[in-house]
């Protein structure tokens, strides 16, 4: 270090130091600006019944017991579903499906395929009928389709 930057340091430090005695022991009246410590907190305060409406206790609310808000298998309650059958209309089986397979979708749970049907565009999952065919398989390049004892493979865009 040279002696300007040793000389401008000891200034800060005598400044500082004159500083601090100021807010400190050089207060004016001879009193001390120092901030005097709180005073402990008072004993807790007894909560009186007439202060207010109070909550059930906790065997009120056994939801909460039973369902805790952060376990991983909290889930509502499923909704109850009825099915009910639906007849596949009748249809001759030595012909193959009209219907165009428009595109394809799979997963690790299954996959669903996009299909045009008498001018209609649906989706269908494995498991679903199309004019009376059952769809078997989806992949990535086709349907598998049965009715019956036939059973055809659909490509992704075969006209109709």
């Amino acid at each position: 270090m040279n002696r300007r930057t040793l000389i401008l340091a000891g200034i800060a430090a005598v400044l500082t130091v004159i500083v601090i005695l100021r807010y400190t022991v050089w207060s004016e009246g001879g009193d001390s600006r120092v901030i005097a410590p709180a005073p402990p907190p008072a004993s807790t305060v007894a909560i009186r019944e007439e202060s207010g409406d109070f909550l059930p206790p906790y065997s009120a609310f056994p939801a909460i017991s039973d369902r805790p808000l952060f376990r991983p298998d909290r889930r509502p309650e499923p909704d109850a579903v009825i099915e009910t059958p639906v007849e596949a209309p009748v249809q001759t089986p030595d012909s193959e499906p009209e219907f165009v397979v428009i595109g394809t979708v799979t997963g690790p749970n299954g996959g669903v395929a996009t299909i045009r049907s008498q001018n209609e565009t649906r989706r269908a999952y494995v498991g679903d009928t199309v004019e009376g065919w059952r769809i078997d398989a989806i992949t990535g390049s086709g349907v598998d389709v049965s009715r019956n004892t036939d059973r055809f493979r659909l490509s992704i865009g075969e006209p109709e």
